[in-house]
């Protein structure tokens, strides 16, 4: 029977509401206990949003099923300050952990070599690694960069997984290492699988997600004929078993499209159509991209993760892992958008950086970009698991509501077109003025004691937010009062929880939780 709707991330369109039965936890609870190892004497620890699969079913109902701890912490707790995260599994002895992509990532950039010195990974000994293609450069940044709090490379689990077959559907051994393999590019977008030297000129680098597991099945298909791929080609991943949901809730159509898909060739069934493309190799499953995001310029394949990783290597100025390529209609064919978030303080070098971009992608993969986007930080659209919406990115281009900072078009512009403040960004400003000190410091009443030490927490406080608005490249002197509301600062969540951060070091406190919420909101 029904036991919950589980929603979809929403990254390749509208999040659906995935009908769980009470066997598929149960099915897939026991599935991720057998291929973490999980024992009742370790611990996890998870920061994942409790109303998404992994923080759900990985970190509620898996401690749930066996009989072991889990330590939670809010999402807000360890975006604010990824330190948060990876002191928890410190302290706590956490062996199992993980999360997207992005997690791993900003906690090289974000925690600091003081606060390294401080931490001891040693005890974890699954850090799984899902929700998105697993990039080998993410895995191999942490563990060089963490490597001397203990932590070993072998602790990566990359996996895979998806709403619709409850979480888990893909894993490898808890003490093996992650399996990369190096493809020829070239080869990979016209569907083949040809292997390649590691670091050669146009090589790319795949993880494998693991194998199979008990009572299940994965192949890999045509997505146009529904028939099964020869080993060596990539095709649409399909999957059967136990842990496959019951379909959408009240979307007869998609639930017929999705999980009713059976095999032509030989009538076998039936299968979910994951959306993912991908292949097996000696049956370790690698994840290549989503069939919906699949860009086809002039009869080419293109992935476009592939083409927003050059493009974020291609100069400093650019958010590594922030970024988004599409292709929208024009004319007779498509166009290839690119849109990067750009690094805070580098605005003044936008115009070298659209010349790195097209550079870079028209050697690496032969394309011309025909408009690039640079945005604000903070701002492109993502899922609760922190994945680039896409499409939804390719919407705010075309109805032009992106947060743009510099933008170029190869039509109808030579060069670089600066772009304005966006709507709705206000101004931040600036500390008292000495009048209004002078007034503040000889109060009439008398009760001037408190009303002092008032004025000087709140002098405190504006300078903390002036001097973090200042580290973050907003360029806003002027228009700040004492009563202005947070959202005039024109800040993302992100960059409010850096304000949050400063001020709890700077007053030793906390703030309570429904004003976390609403700077996070």
């Amino acid at each position: 029977t029904l036991a919950f709707l589980q929603y979809t991330s929403g990254s390749t369109g509208i999040p659906k509401g995935v009908m769980l039965s009470h066997s598929n936890l149960l099915y897939n609870s026991a599935l991720i206990a057998y291929a973490f190892e999980h024992t009742r004497s370790a611990s996890g620890v998870f920061w994942l949003p409790t109303y998404h699969d992994m923080g759900l079913v990985g970190g509620i109902l898996q401690p749930l099923y066996l009989g072991r701890p889990n330590i939670l912490m809010s999402p807000v707790a360890f975006v604010q300050k990824p330190f948060r995260w990876l002191q928890a599994i410190s302290r706590y002895r956490g062996t199992t952990s993980g999360g997207p992509n992005f997690a791993f990532d900003l906690c090289v950039r974000k925690i600091t070599p003081e606060q390294r010195a401080t931490l001891d990974l040693s005890s974890w000994t699954v850090a799984f690694c899902g929700a998105e293609p697993v990039r080998a450069e993410t895995l191999e940044r942490f563990a060089d960069t963490f490597a001397p709090c203990g932590f070993r490379s072998e602790a990566f689990y990359p996996c895979y997984g998806l709403a619709e077959a409850t979480l888990l559907v893909s894993g490898g051994y808890k003490t093996a290492p992650p399996i990369v393999r190096w493809l020829d590019r070239k080869s990979l977008e016209a569907d083949r699988v040809v292997p390649i030297a590691a670091g050669a000129g146009g090589a790319r680098a795949l993880v494998g997600c693991g194998q199979t597991m008990p009572d299940q099945q994965i192949v890999i298909t045509d997505p146009n004929r529904l028939i099964r791929m020869p080993a060596g080609q990539v095709g649409e991943v399909w999957v059967s078993g136990p842990s496959v949901a019951q379909g959408y809730w009240q979307r007869t159509d998609e639930t017929e499209q999705t999980f009713c898909a059976y095999l032509q060739d030989t009538g076998e069934g039936p299968f979910l159509r994951t959306g993912d493309l991908g292949f097996t190799h000696h049956g370790e499953l690698f994840v290549t991209g989503r069939l919906k995001d699949l860009m086809i310029v002039h009869g080419c394949n293109h992935y476009p993760q592939d083409i927003e990783a050059t493009a974020a290597k291609s100069h400093p100025g650019v958010r590594a892992g922030w970024g988004a390529a599409f292709t929208v209609e024009e004319g007779s064919g498509q166009k290839l958008v690119i849109i990067l978030e750009l690094e805070r303080r580098q605005r003044a070098e936008a115009a070298r950086v659209i010349e790195a971009i097209r550079r870079d992608v028209a050697r690496e993969h032969e394309l011309v970009v025909d408009s690039i986007a640079l945005v604000r930080a903070g701002s492109i659209p993502k899922t609760s698991s922190g994945k680039i919406q896409r499409y939804a990115c390719r919407d705010a281009f075309l109805d032009r509501s992106l947060e743009v900072e510099a933008e170029w078009h190869r039509e109808g512009s030579d060069g670089l077109v600066a772009a304005s403040s966006a709507p709705g960004r206000g101004q931040a400003g600036q500390a008292p003025t000495s009048e209004d000190r002078e007034a503040a410091a000889q109060p009439s009443t008398s009760n001037s004691s408190r009303a002092a030490a008032r004025w000087q927490t709140l002098e405190a406080t504006t300078e903390i937010v002036l001097d973090v608005v200042r580290s973050i490249g907003k360029d806003r002197t002027v228009g700040l009062e004492l009563d202005s509301s947070i959202v005039e600062l024109g800040l993302d969540s992100l960059e409010r929880l850096e304000i949050v951060a400063a001020l709890e070091d700077h007053f030793g406190g906390r703030f309570p939780e429904q004003v976390i919420a609403e700077m996070y909101t």
